[in-house]
């Protein structure tokens, strides 16, 4: 085992984009009343100051490339049509996180529901939904709410090479690169598993949000303890717990999981990738079976407690 190195900016800086064909002459005029009560102060106050900065575009003239979001048919459409966009840009200390980021996009939601617009998580890549159960900013930090995009690559040939083991399916192929994004807005570098078997997509993405919640968790204690300190160590091979899987979705754990250890290798300043620990004896295909697989609940997600209709009792231990 060995220390990694982590950098912690003392601000970090993040962007929401509002597609719409109903541009604001002012659009900040409409987000004191329009945002919810928990960030209506601290949202009027980011607006006077240069921490937060709102500006209107031509679509003809903006740069951000939307080609390639999260989005169902009609928001791509409607992203297409619009005549202009609105950037909403936003700049805080590290240590004000999550609350400083949670207020800038309810600034965001804000705009978008005065301009009809679409609302753009550029560093998710992916539109942010304007229904279900977080259509407003809670007034606590849910990780689940959106704040992280999800992309997937695969590598034709390794599926196409692909063969059943012994077990009848086809855990052997090692064709999908997952990646997790956003949490660069919050002074973090993104997280990337590869050689994952499309079998064994869902563990592998429920590790990545679990290592976030994790790397979040201790990167915000680690600012407020450590003021100013542009650097921390990380353990190249962190522990996840089963509670890092649950606080991630804000839920009381109703089905098992298992602790489980990962190695964290940096691939590039930006980029820390997940693999098998270090003195793992078998192959990835056997870590994720044997390892993995169990470790993880196998959910896709969960409400938080707050949105459950009746709450989900906890599974006894045998």
């Amino acid at each position: 085992m060995s220390q990694l190195v982590l950098s912690v900016p003392e601000t970090v800086t993040s962007h929401y984009v509002i597609a719409t064909s109903r541009p604001l002459d002012d659009p900040s005029t409409v987000v004191p009343w329009r945002v919810p009560e928990p960030f209506r102060a601290a949202a009027a106050e980011a607006l006077r100051s240069p921490r937060l900065g709102v500006f209107t575009l031509g679509a003809d003239e903006a740069t951000w490339r939307l080609d390639d979001l999260l989005a169902s048919d009609d928001d791509r459409r409607r992203v297409r049509e619009s005549t202009h966009q609105v950037l909403v840009v936003h700049r805080a200390p590290t240590v004000d996180q999550p609350h400083g980021e949670q207020t800038a996009r309810a600034v965001a939601r804000a705009i978008a529901d005065a301009t009809d617009g679409v609302l753009i998580d550029p560093q998710a890549r992916q539109v942010v939904l304007r229904d279900g159960l977080a259509r407003t900013e809670r007034g606590w930090f849910r990780m689940g709410d959106q704040w992280f995009g999800t992309r997937y690559g695969v590598d034709d040939t390794a599926a196409r090479s692909a063969h059943r083991d012994d077990f009848g399916g086809t855990e052997s192929c090692a064709c999908l690169r997952i990646t997790l994004l956003g949490l660069r807005r919050f002074g973090l570098p993104d997280l990337v598993i590869d050689n994952v078997a499309c079998a064994h997509d869902l563990p592998a993405l429920s590790l990545l949000r679990s290592l976030a919640c994790r790397l979040l968790i201790d990167q915000w204690r680690w600012a407020r303890l450590h003021p100013g300190k542009p650097t921390r160590p990380l353990d190249d091979h962190p522990k996840i717990d089963p509670e890092d899987f649950w606080t991630f979705w804000g839920a009381t754990p109703f089905v098992d999981g298992h602790p489980i250890t990962a190695r964290l290798v940096p691939v590039s300043r930006d980029t820390l990738k997940v693999t098998p620990p270090k003195d793992y004896p078998g192959t990835r295909a056997t870590w994720s079976r044997e390892v993995l697989v169990p470790a993880m609940p196998p959910l896709v997600g969960c409400p938080a407690d707050e949105d459950a209709p009746w709450p989900h009792p906890a599974q006894s231990k045998a």
